[in-house]
């Protein structure tokens, strides 16, 4: 029974396509927008304990690095520490390119709340609400499931956004988020184990998968993020 169980949590990774992957988390985006449910009291809540994280943030050069200490904050019906790191990444993606701390983590959940939360923050956010909700800040973005396309994309956009497989092996291990910021085009991965630790610098996005989680990492979806 243990070697059924490998072979089947292998076999999603493995064997359907990053592109069927992002369509699925696309339809439950829809689906939960047309149960049209209301998490509006999570804002008040989230920006009054947001504020307990600011001094951690600037220790942190301005990046979100400490998922693990986000239980204090929702997302839908769950917490940030369980389901937030595709708004993390967001936030980090914007600080990278703007390199301004006046963003409210606490609007941009609720931003998500509203369109992108898959089955109430349970599955977390669908990857492509990320560049949705980018695209309406003003940025231009560029969406792929091709790994083959990533270092290209990397090499062209300042800002990136990875949705990966923890476990290339193991669809246990579940799927994560996180972005990867560019300094004299070396590669920074944030927020990656969600306890401060960063991977980096690399000299190219595949680079940066591979030296995550000794290797397994396997990418499902990448955004390319630039100002106009």
């Amino acid at each position: 029974m243990n070697r059924i169980t490998q072979i089947v949590c292998a076999w999603i990774p493995n064997q359907i396509d990053n592109h069927v992957v992002v369509s699925v988390l696309e339809l439950m985006r829809k689906a939960q927008r047309v149960l049209n449910k209301d998490f509006s009291v999570n804002l008040k809540y989230n920006e009054e304990n947001f504020k307990r994280h600011i001094e951690t943030i600037q220790k942190n050069h301005g990046y979100i690095e400490d998922q693990n200490h986000y239980e204090d904050m929702k997302y839908g019906k769950v917490t940030m520490k369980y389901a937030g790191c595709e708004i993390f990444a967001t936030y980090n993606a914007v600080f990278s390119l703007t390199r301004k701390h006046e963003m409210s983590l606490a609007q941009m959940i609720f931003d998500y709340e509203k369109d992108g939360v898959v089955l109430s923050g349970k599955f977390g956010t669908a990857p492509k609400a990320i560049s949705d909700y980018l695209t309406r800040l003003g940025f231009i973005t560029y969406f792929s499931t091709d790994e083959e396309e990533f270092d290209k994309i990397g090499r062209e956009y300042d800002s990136l956004i990875l949705t990966m497989y923890n476990d290339r092996n193991d669809i246990r291990k579940e799927v994560h988020t996180i972005n990867i910021s560019k300094d004299c085009e070396m590669y920074i991965a944030h927020n990656v184990y969600c306890n401060g630790k960063v991977v980096g610098p690399c000299a190219c996005v595949s680079e940066v998968i591979k030296n995550i989680n000794g290797e397994k990492a396997k990418g499902i979806s990448l955004i390319g993020i630039k100002k106009r």
